[in-house]
């Protein structure tokens, strides 16, 4: 139970931090961008997003005891 309680001291202590906020900060920041991006590649290129599909799936066929995969 000891070891419970200090791992729950230990999440809030990081909370109360300062880092932990700029951390949080930054994840959403990198969380907007990659939408923004996504977006972008859906709405301006819908063709760039087949040919992304096509290489990804390429490349994991590629991979030993990946190629049962179908995409």
């Amino acid at each position: 139970m000891q070891i419970i309680r200090n791992l729950i001291d230990r999440v809030v202590e990081f909370h109360r931090e300062d880092s932990a906020q700029d951390t949080f900060e930054y994840m959403l920041i990198i969380g907007g961008v990659t939408v923004a991006v996504i977006g972008v590649i859906v709405v301006a290129a819908p063709n760039l997003l087949g040919s992304i599909k096509t290489a990804v799936c390429n490349a994991v066929a590629t991979i030993p005891h990946m190629s049962t995969i179908s995409c």
